[in-house]
């Protein structure tokens, strides 16, 4: 991969540019080097393509695809779907219908005993006790929804509900069929009402494994890792939550009546580090440093920077601090992705910040290199300091 040393890549744009232009002209961002590092990625790694979104404060500022995929293909994004799933489960309560406090107990009243007072909470923080991992059941059209949860609540606790990390997609399996028998509805219905409908998803669903453009409805959903979805599907998510629970594009408290997809006070709920004061048990550790809210990771850098990574290298992220959503979308092994994926994200962070971005960006033909971009990082020698995404979570397939 091709690297950047940032401070003298900043001292480069902002010389060359800012004289040339008025002290008012509209931010409008130079990704040119951004564009020479994804062209780079998809080589490096022989890809059969991948594609990047990048809102800044409101605004989507780029969206490219690169290699041979499109805007619209659609991928299987693996453990991202712990952030969609999550975000469902959300609006089921804000509406009432559960509480994050609901146990296991009040949706399986004959489960073993020290299980029942499990929390839904817990259940979508991998602080469950559940053993870690995914049971065979999921995905197995031998099973349905409820049959694969009841499945998982008859395997022994590895751990003290509350005290434990222990990361993979059992406990969300039974978070899923408790919102089933609390609205009534099958999961499907419930996505397609909380999630597909509001957000105006064309391509995002539970059917990893098919190829149809159409939604495909599966009675024995993955619920946190069987998700597929588009580059811009997956970017109307993040902006929502950039946005602090709000369907506008507006930063950051605009919204407008009847456009609060979630309240902010749900959107912090949800980013709140739920592994203080618990014992990572994870075979190996999965945690590293990392927090974990509802469905998403904490940055060890910061806790304004919250991702949802997925084993196949799909890559969704929100940066409060650089007011960025994200989306890096591919489709391939993330751990040997990941340190290329960090410069990238690095390099948008460093061509959004304040004071770099008045000045044009290039016209960059689709699927080249021109001249601009390579001059751009022709001096490029260093990997700057990077926003990790978190290790690679084997559990989500």
């Amino acid at each position: 991969m091709i690297r950047f040393r940032s401070a003298a890549f900043a001292f480069a744009c902002v010389v060359a540019t800012a004289a040339a232009l008025p002290a008012t002209a509209a931010p409008v961002y130079n990704f040119a080097p951004v564009t020479a590092e994804m062209q780079s990625f998809v080589q490096t790694y022989a890809l059969d393509g991948a594609s990047l979104r990048v809102n800044k404060a409101g605004s989507v500022v780029y969206r490219r695809a690169f290699g041979n995929y499109s805007l619209s293909t659609q991928v299987p994004i693996a453990s991202a779907s712990k952030w969609v799933s999550a975000l469902a489960i959300a609006r089921i309560v804000e509406k009432g219908q559960m509480r994050w406090s609901d146990t296991v107990g009040q949706y399986f009243p004959g489960t073993d005993p020290s299980k029942r007072n499990i929390t839904l909470e817990q259940l979508f923080s991998h602080t469950s006790g559940l053993p870690a991992g995914d049971e065979s059941c999921m995905s197995n059209p031998l099973y349905t929804l409820a049959t694969c949860a009841n499945h998982i609540l008859q395997k022994p606790l590895i751990g003290t509900p509350g005290q434990v990390f222990a990361y993979g997609g059992n406990s969300m399996q039974v978070a899923g069929r408790m919102a089933e028998i609390a609205t009534g509805k099958a999961w499907d219905d419930i996505f397609i009402a909380e999630m597909t409908t509001p957000l105006r998803l064309t391509a995002t669903d539970y059917a990893t494994s098919s190829t149809s453009p159409n939604y495909v409805r599966n009675t024995n959903p993955r619920i946190a890792g069987g998700v597929r979805s588009t580059l811009e599907d997956y970017g109307k998510i993040v902006d929502m939550v950039l946005a602090n629970g709000c369907l506008d594009s507006g930063f950051p408290n605009n919204c407008m009546p009847g456009r609060r997809f979630l309240t902010r006070a749900t959107i912090e709920f949800m980013a709140r580090d739920r592994t203080v004061g618990t014992v990572d048990i994870s075979r190996p550790p999965t945690s590293t440093g990392y927090g974990y809210g509802l469905g998403q990771w904490i940055d060890p850098s910061s806790p304004l920077i919250v991702s949802s990574p997925g084993a196949f290298g799909f890559t969704p992220w929100v940066d409060r601090n650089s007011q960025v959503a994200g989306v890096l979308l591919v489709q391939d092994v993330n751990t040997r992705l990941f340190d290329d994926i960090n410069a990238i994200r690095q390099m948008v962070n460093v061509v959004v910040a304040d004071g770099m971005g008045y000045y044009p960006a290039p016209v960059l033909p689709s699927q080249r290199v021109i001249a601009a971009d390579k001059a751009a990082v022709a001096a490029a020698t260093a990997a700057p300091s990077r926003t990790r995404v978190p290790p690679m979570m084997r559990a989500a397939r």
